[in-house]
């Protein structure tokens, strides 16, 4: 078998393994609560786990890597600062978010300051900058795609917008945090593998 065939198995067993991953925590989505916070019962553990998960993004795998390649090892500065800013973010953000109950900052900023105005201009500015997030991640999973299986670059973004979808809209929280645990441990078993 070509290197690419090995490729294509590997890539088609991650996604198999996602969606059976985000399937079982379907079955624990029931409540508005469960879709949106987990229900606030995620183990310290396995909620590590996934925040490594997302951490270990195309940002910190390409990115970082091809900003050293282009620029030097100057460019290492700003795996440095997106991880204070990460960390100023939990304590500032995430603590009283959680205290809030809210489950969202659009909802928080309401009941913080009690304006429908800054509600609308809060969910305006999450969704820019989701969007200003998820287009690098995906053509970083189009360039990723296609350099081990040689398709092109959007069929990447493509299967991990059509992937993420599914599971956000069938288990929402529970089903996200699952299966980022399980791609922290992947990646990090891909890393540490070479070694």
């Amino acid at each position: 078998m070509t290197a690419p065939g090995y490729s294509v198995i590997g890539v088609t067993a991650v996604f198999v393994a996602t969606l059976a991953i985000g399937a079982y925590g379907w079955r624990f989505s029931r409540t508005t609560s469960d879709f949106f916070v987990a229900s606030r019962t995620v183990r310290p553990g396995l909620n590590a786990s996934a925040i490594g998960g997302e951490y270990l993004s195309a940002a910190s795998f390409l990115g970082v890597a091809g900003l050293v390649l282009a620029f030097g090892t100057e460019m290492l500065w700003y795996p440095v600062g997106w991880t204070a800013g990460y960390l100023v973010l939990l304590v500032l953000v995430a603590a009283p978010l959680r205290r809030s109950g809210a489950y969202t900052l659009p909802d928080f900023a309401e009941s913080r300051l009690e304006s429908r105005g800054v509600r609308r201009l809060s969910a305006l500015l999450v969704v820019a900058i989701g969007w200003l997030y998820l287009m690098p991640q995906f053509q970083g999973a189009g360039v990723a795609l296609a350099a081990s299986t040689g398709t092109g670059t959007w069929l990447g973004g493509v299967l991990v917008a059509t992937v993420v979808l599914i599971n956000v809209l069938f288990g929402g929280m529970r089903s996200i945090t699952f299966v980022q645990a399980f791609q922290y441990w992947l990646k990090l078993t891909a890393l540490l593998f070479p070694l």
